[in-house]
């Protein structure tokens, strides 16, 4: 039977027809399946995506027994910044943080420790990029040239205002001062001398201070003064800790040669470089227990200090103080330090020191760890130190004579983010000790 008597006269179209029509439709799920939008593709885009998003670790579980509390915080909540080299999170072999509700990974002893590879180096530097802060200076020159025998010249230095510092490692205000340093340019660098040193008043409250404040310095020559350099600091003065030094500034007078002639003020605007001073690397441990609402913090060790060059090696006593700080007001609350040491040779303390800690102050509490050096009088026995070291009262604001290097802060809101990471874990492991290399500031 052919298609003229099946269908008729227009049998042949009627087939014809129907196999285009087969055709186009297949041709319209095949692209389906390949343009974005379309209902097909974006199915199976959101299964791959839900199957690549799986953890190798889950994949090869059985799925049942598998609760929220059995995955760990950094894995979920943290992301990548626990990563190390391999993309896998390193942690010590005795942490027993497995993923999977086992008898091998069920940690039941309340001081199991972890050592957490944070961020990496690379990605720590690209992070010091972006919180880079532009710092302004203000400043006016002026030299005076001599007139007669009895009036000499005289160089006029003016700093005015500063803006845009950045803000401090803790919450608190600061309180930014400038430090100027007058130096002879020589031809080696290590034969520079330092002529003059000033220092302007500090100003609470604020990142942009104004200054307005003039150094005179009298019986200058123009070919002297040609080969200084201004050498401007900027630091935070810090009442609890060393005075942290935000940015820099050198600028050479040779470049400047359009002071010397003529006496009016010339107005100048320089853009500081940042300054990211590091004085070592100390170890804490920390743990919290909810239950009796207290906080641990073992002081472990140091290592690769770097001592300010005012401080020799044979005066070097170290000893750890931590202040514990309201986040909001920056005031102390309570004050802990360690037993110095007098042998420099492996700086190993080992000391726990501990804090009441109440749930509802874990998001406003803040944790200050500074590395001072104990000052010791010629002819003080040691046991009269040692006697010293006990906790200082919270009411006195007298500053103490020790000497301050570094500092670290801990806590919700401080700006290091491997410090704000630490803090975190300490709390979604509650009952666990974790354990971190810091770097002292």
């Amino acid at each position: 039977m052919s298609q003229v008597d099946l269908f008729g006269p227009w049998g042949l179209l009627i087939v014809i027809a129907t196999g285009v029509g087969i055709i186009l439709i297949a041709v319209l799920l095949f692209f389906c399946f390949l343009m974005p939008g379309c209902v097909a593709y974006e199915y199976f885009k959101k299964q791959r995506k839900e199957i690549k998003g799986v953890p190798p670790q889950i994949k090869n579980l059985e799925k049942d027994n598998l609760k929220l509390s059995d995955i760990s915080y950094r894995s979920w909540r943290l992301g990548s910044l626990y990563e190390d080299d391999n993309g896998t999170i390193s942690e010590n072999a005795i942490s027993h943080r497995d993923l999977i509700n086992s008898t091998n990974a069920q940690c039941k002893d309340a001081e199991c420790s972890s050592t957490l590879n944070l961020i990496h180096t690379d990605k720590q530097k690209n992070d010091k990029k972006i919180k880079e802060f532009p710092t302004e200076l203000t400043m006016s020159l002026q030299y005076l040239p001599p007139c007669d025998d009895i009036i000499t010249g005289k160089f006029v230095i003016g700093i005015e205002a500063l803006c845009g510092l950045p803000p401090k490692q803790y919450n608190g205000t600061l309180e930014p001062y400038i430090a100027l340093n007058i130096i002879k340019q020589s031809w080696s660098h290590r034969k520079r001398q330092r002529l003059h040193s000033f220092r302007t008043r500090s100003i609470r409250h604020t990142a942009s201070p104004i200054y307005k404040e003039t150094f005179v310095i009298a019986n200058v020559k123009p070919q002297e003064a040609k080969e200084w350099i201004l050498d401007i600091t900027a630091y935070d003065h810090d009442r609890y800790a060393n005075h942290t030094e935000l940015c820099s500034l050198k600028v050479s007078l040779k470049d400047v040669k359009k002071i010397f002639y003529s006496p009016e003020i010339h107005m100048f605007n320089y853009r500081m470089k940042p300054s990211n001073q590091e004085f070592g690397n100390i170890l804490l441990a920390m743990s919290y227990l909810p239950t009796a609402e207290r906080l641990t913090i073992n002081i472990m060790k140091l290592r690769d200090i770097k001592l300010p060059t005012v401080l020799s090696l044979n005066d070097f006593n170290p000893y750890i103080k931590v202040l514990m700080l309201n986040g909001k007001t920056g005031k102390k609350i309570k004050k802990k330090k360690t037993k110095f040491l007098r042998g420099i040779v492996q700086l190993e303390f080992n000391e726990i020191l501990t804090f009441d800690l109440a749930v509802t102050q874990l998001d406003t509490v803040q944790f200050l760890v500074v590395l001072c050096s104990k000052v010791i009088p010629e002819g003080l026995p040691a046991n009269s130190a040692d006697a010293s070291d006990s906790e200082e009262s919270v009411s006195s604001f007298k500053r103490s004579t020790d000497f301050f290097i570094g500092k670290v802060a801990l806590g919700k809101g401080v700006r290091g983010s491997t410090e704000r990471l630490h803090w975190f874990s300490v709390l979604q492991n509650p009952r666990k000790l974790v354990t971190v290399w810091h770097t002292l500031k």
